[in-house]
């Protein structure tokens, strides 16, 4: 049964609208974790310049090879991230240096990861000049650089809003529009509140994810009449509970739907329609969704909490 002091908070209409329009992550949730990853070639894609933005510089014409543009996309769960002019995610490696500027990707790497060339004209759009740089290369490239840090494309992102390259080896990571790692920016919910929210996680449209986009799971051998949860010890450890707080806020979710229950060691734990909610501790970045079918009893929940894939087949 649900927490008498549970509240329950479902955002307005507007606010929902706009979790909605932005909460969308291009992850595929049938890959393996993003440390098995394999490469892949591709070439970064050529980009229309957009308009009402301005100029890095007022040189001629003369680099046509580079971007033709960078800026600030709100990108779900991620929050603020840079892209190219086509809305592109642009991406940066743990191992490439900013003090001195350098890239440590090349050969099969780069295949994998194309480099974003850098181009004087550029258009920026809540991107500050004082950024962008460059370095060259060794086959002679100019290489964009964002607060010293080389960027980059990723092979299997195919279109705009894509980012199936966040967190792909624990090294690899969308740039904020500053340089720095976007999931670094991110913010928590504030203590005392737990946020159950619907996001787009392919294939399955929308499911349940936190506060922080990351998908959540349900497991075949609970109950929901009565809920409880029967993932205990280790199981707990691989599957961390949602926990949950006094104040329970649905984004995108019908509050009606939402609980919670009290756990053997006396926590409580999100319900969605009577099914305890977990999340799953090889889910490196929001919206993967590398729990789906573990060992045929766990399952991405649906908003309804039901599993996911259920909706696939209708």
């Amino acid at each position: 049964m649900a927490s008498a002091r549970v509240r329950h908070i479902l955002a307005t209409a507007a606010a929902v609208g706009a979790v909605l329009a932005t909460a969308a992550c291009g992850a595929s949730p049938t890959a393996t974790p993003a440390a098995n990853q394999r490469q892949l070639q591709q070439q970064p894609p050529t980009v229309a310049a957009p308009t009402g933005t301005v100029p890095v510089d007022d040189a001629p014409t003369g680099n046509a090879a580079g971007t033709s543009g960078l800026k600030a996309t709100e990108s779900g769960a991620l929050g603020t991230i840079l892209t190219d002019a086509e809305g592109k995610a642009i991406y940066r490696f743990d191992k490439d240096t900013p003090k001195p500027p350098k890239s440590n990707c090349a050969d099969a790497c780069e295949k994998a990861w194309p480099i974003v060339a850098f181009n004087e004209n550029m258009t920026l759009e809540g991107v500050e000049k004082a950024q962008i740089g460059s370095i060259d290369r060794p086959d002679g490239k100019k290489q964009l650089t964002v607060a010293g840090w080389p960027a980059y494309y990723y092979e299997k992102d195919t279109k705009a809003g894509d980012v199936t390259g966040e967190a792909v080896g624990g090294v690899w990571w969308t740039m904020a529009p500053n340089g720095t790692r976007a999931k670094d920016k991110v913010k928590a919910a504030a203590p005392g509140t737990t946020v159950v929210r619907a996001m787009d996680v392919k294939p399955f449209g929308k499911v349940l994810t936190d506060d922080k986009g990351f998908t959540l799971y349900i497991f075949d051998k609970d109950t929901k009449d009565p809920s409880a949860s029967n993932c205990d010890g280790d199981c707990a450890k691989a599957w961390p509970p949602l926990k949950a707080e006094d104040n329970i806020i649905a984004e995108g979710v019908d509050k009606s739907l939402i609980g919670s229950v009290t756990r053997k060691d006396g926590t409580k734990q999100v319900t969605v329609a009577g099914s305890p909610v977990y999340r799953f501790a090889k889910d490196t970045a929001p919206c993967q969704a590398n729990g789906e079918g573990v060992q045929g009893v766990w399952f991405v929940a649906g908003t309804d909490g039901k599993k996911a894939k259920d909706k696939l087949k209708k």
